[in-house]
């Protein structure tokens, strides 16, 4: 049987240095492709996190689940823009996968965007994961989704698919969709 297990939702503020190195011990462990990145920062592309869903084992403290959350300004073909929650670094440790764990850090990532006022979540994913975002409430957008670094230079994702969620009663933004750092 597995240690118990504990969620908190942690303001970046309720980081300090000791679990933002925990965070970013454990983010290597489990994207070892992205070693450089995590060493010495707990997010891609230039942004970081407005909270993060933080799973632990209630008696070692050992990390066995991440969602980070990190805001940005998606537009549309009209250039209307909305203020969206990034979902990033989903993941859960090699011996807590297929228990639940993951989409229950989804579902309160989810919620606590909500909360925050968030009209929408995205996130970025590879290909065969698509199915396990889709029975969570994801979809794939009928459109492009571009996430740029400015307006000439656009990020070459390694995740290449696109998902959306609607966090509330509006529908997600019809048309090609840019990602932005928030604006």
């Amino acid at each position: 049987m597995l240690p118990a297990v504990e969620i908190d939702v942690l303001n970046e503020s309720a980081i300090d240095e000791k679990l933002d190195a925990q965070l970013r011990d454990y983010l290597v462990e489990i994207f070892p492709n992205w070693e450089s990145i995590f060493r010495t920062r707990r997010a891609w592309h230039d942004a970081s996190p407005v909270f993060t869903v933080l799973a632990r084992e209630k008696e070692s403290g050992k990390i066995v689940g991440h969602v980070a959350v990190v805001e940005r300004t998606i537009t549309n073909a009209w250039n209307w823009r909305y203020r969206v929650a990034s979902v990033q670094g989903v993941s859960v440790a090699p011996e807590r996968r297929k228990t639940g764990l993951a989409p229950q850090l989804l579902e309160i990532a989810v919620d606590e965007s909500r909360r925050r006022g968030y009209k929408y979540a995205i996130l970025f994913c590879r290909e065969p994961l698509v199915p396990f975002y889709q029975r969570n409430g994801w979809r794939l957008p009928e459109d492009s989704m571009i996430m740029w670094r400015d307006k000439e230079l656009p990020i070459h994702m390694q995740s290449n698919c696109p998902m959306y969620r609607a966090l509330g009663v509006d529908p997600f933004p019809e048309g090609p969709i840019d990602v932005h750092n928030p604006f």
